[in-house]
């Protein structure tokens, strides 16, 4: 098991991530909900929100990425990784909305998740669909390759910044020069394509 806390007085996206985990229990895809537990911290006196989850064992990438010192994943561990992340249980339901849910809608004004992985149409448009989760999943391949964050050669940007670069502007990632990296921007190019015309 691991426990995730937080302080009782931010609890919603634990909670939110209850909602969806209970939703989906049984599911050999997504990680196990086993409880909460609310207790207090004894030197700051605050309430905190526990919630007891299946542990799944491994690293996180960020943490082999950073191993590798900024020349990226061999290509072979990236196919794989890739595969892993696409079969892997997933446990990341904190800002998650029910598609057909009143809180989703249309789909229109919300954007959510990390900002160097949002997709063109959400920074742009506030649509909220499931090309942006391919498209963050491509960013994450795109990070395992080159071994840097995606973006990075923009620097720190604020908000306003980043609609400007990812929704905006007609920028594209740097790509790394991999055969890889290149056929993998090449299908992915070609998959965002066709999802838009769906």
């Amino acid at each position: 098991m691991v426990i995730k806390t937080t302080a009782f007085s931010q609890a919603s996206q634990l909670e939110n991530k209850k909602r969806f985990l209970n939703c989906l229990e049984n599911n050999p895809y997504v990680v196990s909900y086993y409880g909460k537990k609310i207790t207090l911290d004894k030197k700051s006196k605050k309430m905190l929100y526990n919630m007891i989850l299946e542990y799944c064992r491994g690293q996180c990438f960020a943490k082999k990425i950073k191993r590798h010192k900024g020349i990226g994943l061999p290509e072979e561990d990236v196919k794989r990784f890739a595969l892993d992340i696409l079969i892997a249980k997933i446990s990341g339901f904190g800002k998650t909305m029910e598609k057909g849910s009143s809180e989703y809608g249309d789909g229109w004004g919300y954007r959510r998740g990390t900002t160097q992985f949002m997709s063109p149409e959400l920074t742009r448009d506030k649509i909220l669909d499931y090309g942006a989760d391919v498209w963050a999943f491509g960013c994450t391949v795109f990070e395992m390759l080159t071994g840097e964050l995606v973006w990075s050669e923009h620097g720190e940007l604020v908000w306003e910044d980043w609609i400007t670069l990812i929704g905006v502007s007609d920028m594209v990632l740097y790509v790394h020069n991999s055969p890889l990296c290149k056929q993998i921007l090449c299908d992915f190019s070609s998959l965002l394509m066709g999802y838009s015309s769906i």
